[in-house]
């Protein structure tokens, strides 16, 4: 897929402003992680602002993508994601590993719109990705189901267990990212 200029130019913002935010919430908070968050930017942004097919004012769509973000550590990229997108206020993310906070250093799909899975374990988020792509072949619906995971992550056993079975069943609503920051 080409960009226009203007288009690579805007993402390209909107990573920066990303960036910035998790930077300003990991300090407000005194906590959090910046490595896995700062290398996930851009494909956070490309994923919430030109690939999954989602809708801010209907998070729960049956017909929406889904994004798992195995790599719960990095909580406050997606959160950043999910604000600038525009699920939640810009403000919000200022009250980020708060005792009563929506934003936890893990996503937590129960209180927070946009998330499809709660995660912070390695290698916890494929597997229900799979599952939430069979769904779909099932259901005979076309959504999409986007998984990202760390290198941390990608050590698990399930993981390659879940590799295994999506391959097996010939997923190509399936997408896994690996974010090979290296740490």
């Amino acid at each position: 897929m080409s960009l226009m200029p203007e288009r690579h130019a805007e993402l390209k913002r909107l990573a920066i402003q990303l960036r910035r935010l998790v930077i300003e919430s990991v300090y407000h908070a005194g906590a959090g992680h910046l490595g896995g968050p700062m290398s996930a930017a851009e494909m956070l942004i490309a994923l919430y602002f030109e690939e999954l097919n989602i809708d801010p004012e209907n998070p729960r769509d049956e017909n929406r993508d889904r994004f798992i973000l195995s790599k719960g550590h990095s909580s406050i990229g997606l959160y950043a994601a999910l604000a600038l997108r525009g699920y939640l206020p810009l403000e919000e993310l200022k009250t980020f590993d708060d005792i009563d906070s929506r934003l936890q250093g893990h996503p937590d799909m129960t209180v927070l719109p946009g998330l499809d899975m709660s995660t912070g374990s390695l290698g916890q988020g494929l597997s229900p990705g799979l599952g939430m792509a069979l769904a779909a072949r099932l259901k005979q619906q076309s959504f999409h189901t986007w998984v990202m995971i760390g290198d941390g992550d990608s050590q698990e056993g399930q993981v390659w267990e879940a590799a295994f079975v999506a391959a097996r069943y010939g997923l190509d609503n399936l997408t896994a990212i690996l974010d090979w920051n290296g740490l």
